[in-house]
């Protein structure tokens, strides 16, 4: 899995190669404003990691897929 961070302006316009299988979320708390993506090896995968961060409480750090998920993805 590929992992990179960009500032909050950049990510703003940033289009990922693979958006289809690419995640993003906060880097950090308080005044950090960076953004972290990642790339998962297919889409079935990072919709599995979403759909269990859904089932707990939700967290500063959970990751929001770039292509929303349909309604059957990741169960």
């Amino acid at each position: 899995m590929k992992r990179y961070t960009m500032s909050a302006i950049e990510a703003n316009t940033h289009r990922p190669a693979h958006p289809e299988r690419t995640a993003r979320r906060s880097a950090g708390t308080g005044l950090n404003f960076d953004v972290v993506f990642q790339v998962w090896p297919n889409r079935k995968s990072m919709a599995k990691t979403i759909r269990m961060q859904q089932q707990r409480e939700p967290r500063g750090g959970d990751w929001y897929s770039v292509v929303s998920l349909s309604d059957g993805e990741g169960y």
